[in-house]
Formats: structure tokens, sequence, C-alpha cells
């Protein structure tokens, strides 16, 4: 599967223009242009330079693709407690990705990624409590992470916390509370949101 760059406003506060020199071009499919200025930028110190390094690796953009170069500057990024770049490494964790299958250090990497606001980090904390990987199953716990994913914007969080209310899992049976939850997200355009809204007849609720 692809991999997105992301584009850090804030980033080049702190590092000058050779991050912006590079996401131009990388923007512009100049890739090869791209990796020198983001590995300059990385050695720099910069690091989202190194978790784009790791997703050019990934992706082979500019370079041979090489999974074991993309998982280097994924944990240099890390190193750097690069919230984005945990969670990516902590995905890959979650499922063999590059790396041997490890649900334990999947957990600890999500755990340090969503305490930064990564809101995927802490959706997928809920998802792990809801089915048990790596840890007992513990719906109360996915109730209060998916909380969590969900006022940072996450849709995919929103739409379960409506489910668990619908359902009552880790949660007292609230209608009106779903409805609230899946509103937001069917508002955002989500279908899934939108299914569940008409299959349950929320509307009625609000």
């Amino acid at each position: 599967m692809k991999k997105f760059l992301f584009s850090m406003a804030c980033v080049s506060l702190l590092f000058g223009s050779d991050y912006d020199v590079g996401l131009d071009a990388y923007k512009n499919k100049e890739y090869k242009q791209a990796y020198e200025y983001f590995l300059k930028s990385a050695n720099a110190g910069n690091s989202q330079a190194a978790h784009n390094l790791s997703i050019m690796y990934h992706n082979g953009d500019g370079v041979t693709q090489n999974t074991a170069e993309s998982i280097k500057w994924l944990e240099k990024a890390c190193d750097a407690k690069n919230p984005y770049a945990m969670t990516q490494l902590a995905s890959n964790y979650m499922n063999g990705t590059g790396v041997q299958k490890d649900y334990k250090k999947a957990y600890v990497l999500f755990i340090e990624a969503a305490l930064l606001d990564n809101s995927q980090a802490a959706y997928n904390l809920g998802y792990m409590y809801t089915v048990g990987l790596g840890v007992g199953i513990n719906n109360k716990e996915a109730v209060s992470w998916y909380e969590k994913a969900a006022s940072l914007g996450n849709e995919d969080a929103l739409i379960n916390l409506g489910f668990m209310y619908i359902s009552a899992q880790g949660v007292p049976k609230d209608m009106k509370k779903a409805a609230m939850y899946i509103k937001k997200a069917k508002d955002n355009g989500n279908d899934k949101a939108a299914s569940l809204w008409e299959q349950f007849e929320l509307e009625k609720e609000l």
C-alpha cells in the first residue's frame, strides 16, 4: 500500500528551507531532489524529514524500494518522538510489516503517540482493547481511547463510539449519545455513519 507524506508547516519554522524545498519537490514528483533535501534535513535533526525518507523507501519514490531502509528511517523518527512515525511503526508491529509481529511493542508505541495527540494511535488502542490484540478485551478502556481519538476528529472512533452506545459495550446503552457521535461522522460525509444513521433511525433520537 502506497503511503503519503504529511505536510507539516511547523517543521519549516524549526529547520528552515531544506525541508520546505524537499516537500515542494516531492509534491511536484521530483523525487530525487526531494530525497536529497529530506536527507539533509533529517541529518540536521528533522524527525518529519526522517519519516518522509521512510515513506519514500517504502514506496520506491526516487529510490529503490527497500523495506530495511524504510524501517531504519522510521525508527530514527521514532527516536525523536515523532507521533506520526511512532504510529506507523506501531502499525508495522501490529501487522508484521517489515518487522516481526509484536503486539506489545505496537501497544507501547501507540500509547506514546496517543499521548502526543495522534488520533490514529488513540483509535488503534481502542481497537486493540475491543478485539484483544496484545491486551485483554476491555470495552471500558476501548471507549476511553475511542473518546480521545474522537475528540481529535477521528471518524472511525466516532462511529465505533456510536455503535458501542447502541450495543451497550463498555457503556450503558444510550441512543442519544450514539446519535450524537454518528451524526458528527455522517456530517463529514462518512458513508458508514450515514448507513448506521438510517439503519438505527437515529434522526428521532436528537
